[in-house]
């Protein structure tokens, strides 16, 4: 039937896909924050197993020196990938790739968080700019040096207006290093650290020795300053973010930035003073400032200026570096309220060079930037505060919590909120280190412990040991409410739900006590906490009540760039998207990214989260294509930070594999669904809902591929933990029904009407696709009548208890049943009902194209021209009306045109078929078998007409349009093909084309040597074959006789006679006829040798002729008479001859 849909098309639920929650996980990681074997700067790796490299490379390095100070040659695939997955830590990883080796290694390493950027080298840009679409860490596909080295380039200016929030989260850290108290332990890790990334360098291990002796804290700017291994590394970890390197730091930045504070105190500078800085800047940072002015940014590092700019223009240079390098002349007037900056000419380890320095993440405004006689460039900057006035205001309302008390907790607390969770826990275990047995911020420490374990590491075990712990430490019932609102965050991602909400409403209550205003952020949370529950409950009603709560009490506490309010709107986005309120939860999305996008670093898990859950609604938009790339961005994001076997890494893989299930590619969507199952089935109890959910997923898929044991197996799986689902048991109907087990699927089809709750049912399409598929197993058990009742069933279901969408569907089915059964009047009803109901759930075209068709069948049976009108009226509205693409134009002005000819209006068929043509020539090959038959009705009609020429003209096309899809395979195609030609031949030779005639029909005749050739045993067997053969030989020898070419007709009727030879052999019921044509084609042969005066050859076909003749034992006088004359007359030739 016409709108039969696939069992794979109409049954994916939507829970099929998940919401990121962090589940269970049983996974452990170490990390090894103590190794650093290139702590100076970032690595540059460079692979192309094709050529040496190495001058390359070298050349790069020289050129680069102010960058690279670890570059690392490959010319092995293999060797490389062993290098990068080793567990050598890097903070960051430039990756230059060959073009051809790039296809094989950046699948296998794209999603490695040390690879920070990749850099394809090639000779054919074009051929590799694909991969740009596909791998996002790409920065650039380069075919020479120079574009690629000025993009082999590291930032030493941030831009505020894009990076303010990871600026932000990293000044709180600097503010918590400064301001924490400093132990002698500090110098010693600073120290250790520095000996062993210079151990084999002699000067710098001297003066590390020096360091060690004399170093003080007033002596910070001195060895600032001094070129020694404090500058190198110090400034390259500030430049690379890298806060483990910084750490070991942490004493010297606190004694610089507190000597910077006292000198800026207690030496006073003058407001009106300009001070200057020279550097050579990348062209592509210096283009980026041009088009940014007025906008703000800020130093990495300590960034020193000087008073004099003639000593800054000797850093700048003279532009000596272009193209690669452009030298710039920074400019900036001094004000004295708003940045940490001194005079450090007195305290400097060189004293005469005037020197001011700024301390870390000084902010300035780009005022200008001006064009000095095509040599230096002048950029003014004003200090400034932060650009953003809501991350100001964020910044200030989170400095309250996370600066307010400066230790090591804090630093692991603030890294637990960028997504940093394995150096949360680095830091944590610091602190477990220092504290004191009893120290009371071993409560605090405990459940960040569980926290991070929990949320960061789905380590589950780890998590309750932790909670549990600091249960037992809660001295206060602030405290204790915390650590109740953790195990209940615990045992609702383990499916524990009822035990989840006891111990959040105890938090509650806890916290009421503690502060008796609702209107506190400490409520808001547990109330989100509490919706979350719910939602997984699959209660969505009450989850959203909490969610609104904990919204409306957050929108008056908090800034409103805070984190909590994105991830509000983001599950009330997604309990939208649930409910189908897909516009709100859109909004909802929104605006939880863009508060993401300004507050969180970009790689932070809750924008991968907010990724995650908008391509759940881009799926339920029936947009896949979109939805694939955000669950793709979320994957990416998450791979980042989350360990490869973490929970969340799972759902993704489920989602991703769901989604290629929607677009019908079946066997990527088991590769990641069975992915997923692998992880879930490692992190999860067996009988928790995902699991059952993977099952689901993955029979849905087999059933795609045609697997239905496995499809089987796989509900029955999902069954055994979750017996409830309707829609497994529909699945099980449909696979027992591909199996032929009919009376197992209407078991099944009717234990999911059972399942199904009728008061629910009825707000969507399960019920009725179930009793679709009920009349489908029945129709084949020819028992019509109970098909019948299963769509009368729901389409009678009334609008007051059904919404339109599903009566739409039903009468749809319901009239399909009725064309089966070629009930085409009640099919013509029933398509009318599905088409008054205007759903969208329906497709409008076919509806109509179908109810056309009905009425074509009705005029087809009662020869009644008014259901043809009919037939023709609502063709005629699909074109007007429906926007249709060429092939849809084509087949419907085909059937127009076959409609006119049933009412024997020709021309106006001629017309449509025609039109009908030209629209699906656009795309011949999803048209071919279309074209070929409406080609075949355009010539038909004007060799009728006797339009020879166009008559020729659609043959010829329609022969290309069979060469097109010609299969060696299929003898059959070379039978066609033939024909074709038999028949263009033709219509060549009513035209006089004598030479195009013979053309044709001799590619006639080779097709048919092909086919024989193919199947021997066939072509020398079957009587309709060799008939067909004999036809096509004689053609041509009556085409050759025309032409005058004896000798090619002499061996086309000898052709004849082998092919006639086998009739008389093979069909003795047909023989007489054989014998007529035998005799009638030697006789042919006499006259052509007759013509080349080969008399002795004419004389023995004549013969032959004869004696075929006398073997047929006809009575006709005058033929026999005829026959004899010709052996005579051949006899006398020969004889005078000789």
């Amino acid at each position: 039937m016409s709108s039969e849909l696939s069992m794979t098309e109409k049954m994916l639920p939507a829970s099929s896909f998940t919401s990121t929650s962090i589940r269970p996980s049983y996974y452990i990681r170490e990390p090894n924050f103590g190794k650093y074997d290139n702590i100076e700067d970032i690595t540059v790796v460079w692979l192309d197993s094709h050529s040496n490299v190495s001058l390359d490379c070298f050349d790069m390095k020289i050129r680069l020196r102010y960058l690279i100070n670890h570059l690392l040659t490959f010319h092995s695939i293999s060797t490389c990938l062993e290098y990068m997955n080793s567990d050598i830590e890097y903070e960051k990883v430039f990756f230059i790739v060959s073009g051809s080796d790039s296809e094989i290694i950046l699948p296998e390493i794209h999603l490695s968080p040390k690879i920070h950027f990749n850099y394809i080298f090639c000779n054919d840009k074009e051929k590799y700019e694909n991969l740009s679409q596909t791998y996002s860490k790409i920065r650039g596909i380069f075919n020479d040096k120079d574009s690629l080295l000025k993009n082999v380039t590291q930032k030493s200016l941030r831009d505020l207006s894009n990076e303010s929030a990871r600026f932000m989260w990293f000044q709180m850290l600097i503010e918590i290093l400064i301001k924490m108290e400093h132990t002698d332990e500090a110098k010693s890790d600073l120290i250790e650290i520095c000996r062993k990334q210079y151990k084999n360098d002699l000067v710098q291990s001297k003066r590390i020795d020096e360091f060690e002796k004399t170093y003080t804290a007033d002596k910070a700017a001195s060895w600032y300053t001094r070129d020694s291994f404090v500058y190198r590394l110090l400034n390259k970890a500030l430049r690379t973010e890298n806060i483990d390197i910084i750490y070991k730091f942490r004493s010297f930045i606190a004694d610089l930035h507190q000597q910077l504070s006292v000198l800026q105190s207690t030496e006073p500078i003058s407001t009106d003073e300009f001070l200057y800085r020279g550097q050579k800047l990348p062209i592509e940072e210096l283009q980026y400032l041009q088009k940014n002015i007025n906008g703000y940014l800020s130093m990495n590092t300590f960034v020193s200026f000087s008073r004099s700019s003639q000593a800054a223009l000797l850093f700048a240079g003279k532009g000596e570096d272009r193209p690669q390098l452009e030298s710039v002349l920074f400019q900036t007037e001094v004000n004295d309220g708003l940045a940490i900056f001194a005079n450090i000419e007195n305290v400097s380890y060189y004293k005469d060079e005037g020197e001011f320095l700024f301390t870390i993440g000084s902010v300035f405004r780009i005022a200008d930037i001006e064009h000095i006689g095509n040599i230096i460039w002048v950029i003014t900057l004003v200090i400034d505060t932060n650009a953003n006035e809501d991350v100001e205001k964020l910044s200030k309302y989170l400095k309250k919590y996370y600066t307010g008390e400066c230790s090591l907790l804090k630093i692991a607390e603030i890294l637990f909120q960028i997504g940093e969770y394995d150096r949360a826990e680095h830091y944590c275990k610091l602190c477990n280190e220092q504290l004191h047995v009893d120290h009371q911020d071993r409560c605090r420490l405990n459940l960040l412990f569980g926290d991070i374990f929990r949320a960061g590491k789905g380590d589950f075990q780890a998590a309750e040991q932790f909670y549990v712990s600091a249960l037992k430490l809660a001295q206060d019932s602030s405290l204790r409410a915390s650590v109740l609102a953790g195990l209940g965050r615990l045992e609702d991602e383990t499916g524990k739900y009822e035990a989840a909400l006891t111990h959040l409403t105890e938090s509650f209550d806890l916290n009421l006590k503690e502060h008796p205003n609702t209107t506190n952020e400490i409520v808001a949370k547990v109330y989100a906490d509490i919706a979350l529950v719910y939602r997984h409950k699959l209660d969505f009603t009450k989850s959203l009540e909490y969610y609104n709560q904990s919204l409306e009490i957050n929108l008056q506490l908090l800034p409103d760039l805070h984190p909590s309010l994105a991830n509000l709107y983001n599950n009330i986005a997604y309990l939208n998207t649930v409910l189908g309120k897909y516009d709100e939860a859109m909004k909802s999305y929104e605006t939880s990214l863009k508060i993401q996008l300004k507050s969180l670093p970009k790689t932070h898990p809750d924008i991968a989260t907010v990724y995650n859950n908008m391509a759940i609604l881009h799926e339920c938009n029936h947009d896949s294509q979109l939805a694939m790339e955000m669950f793709c961005k979320s994957l990416e994001l998450f791979s980042a930070v989350l360990p490869s076997d973490h929970p969340t890494i799972a759902t993704l893989y489920h989602n991703i594999g769901t989604s290629f299930h929607e677009i019908k590619n079946y066997p990527k969507a088991i590769t990641h669904l069975e992915k997923a199952l692998d992880l879930r089935k490692k992190i999860l109890p067996l009988t928790h809902l995902h699991i059952a959910e993977s099952y689901e997923s993955l029979a849905y898929s087999y059933y795609g591929v045609y697997d239905y044991q496995k499809t089987l197996d796989f509900c029955n799986m999902a069954l055994e933990i979750d017996p409830t689902r309707a829609a497994l048991h529909e699945c099980i109907g449909e696979t027992r029904s591909k199996q032929h087990d009919y009376d197992g699927a209407l078991v099944a089809f009717r234990k999911a009407i059972d399942l199904c709750n009728p008061l629910m049912m009825k707000d969507n399409r399960l019920l009725a696709r179930i009793h679709f598929s009920m009349a489908q197993v029945l129709l084949t058990q020819e028992k019509l009548d109970e098909a019948l009742e299963c769509y009368k069933t729901v389409s009678l279901v009334p609008l007051s208890y059904a919404d339109q969408d599903t009566l739409a569907v039903a009468n749809m089915h319901l009239a399909d049943i009725y064309t089966y059964k070629k009930q085409f009047r009640l099919a013509i009803e029933s398509y009318k009902k599905c088409l008054d109901y205007n759903s969208e759930c329906v497709p409008q075209v076919e509806m109509y194209n179908n109810l056309a068709a009905n009425y074509f069948e009705v005029g087809q049976e009662e020869a009644d021209e008014e259901y043809y009108r009919k037939a023709l009226e609502i063709r005629k509205k699909i074109l007007n009306v429906f926007p249709l693409d060429d092939q849809d134009l084509g087949i419907t002005y085909s059937i127009i045109g076959t409609i006119y000819y049933k009412l024997n209006e020709y021309d106006l068929c001629l017309e449509h078929k025609e039109k009908a043509r030209d629209h699906l020539l656009k795309n011949v090959s999803m048209n071919n078998d279309i074209l070929t038959n409406i080609c075949e009705s355009i010539a038909s009609f004007y060799e009728l007409r006797g339009e020879m020429e166009k008559a020729i003209e659609n043959g010829e096309l329609l022969l290309k349009l069979q060469m097109d899809k010609f299969d060696s395979e299929n003898p059959k195609n070379l039978d066609i093909l033939a024909n074709l030609c038999n028949n263009l031949g033709s219509l060549y030779h009513q035209v006089q084309n004598i030479e195009k005639a013979i053309e044709c029909v001799e590619q006639a005749v080779t097709f048919e040597r092909i086919a024989k050739i193919s199947n021997p045993e066939l072509y020398d067997n079957n009587f309709e074959i060799l008939q067909s053969q004999v036809i096509t030989c004689g053609n041509l020898a009556a085409l050759y006789e025309e032409a005058e070419a004896t000798e090619k007709q002499i061996i086309m009727l000898n052709r004849c006679l082998e092919i006639y030879s086998k009739l008389v052999l093979h069909s003795q019921q047909k023989t007489d006829l054989a014998l007529a044509s035998m005799a009638e084609i030697f006789k042919m042969l006499g006259g052509c040798y007759s013509k080349l005066d080969d008399h002795h050859m004419a004389f023995k076909s004549y013969q032959q002729a004869l004696y075929f003749f006398i073997q047929l034992g006809s009575n006709n006088e005058t033929m026999s008479n005829e026959y004899k004359e010709n052996l005579e007359n051949a006899k006398m030739k020969m004889n005078n001859k000789s």
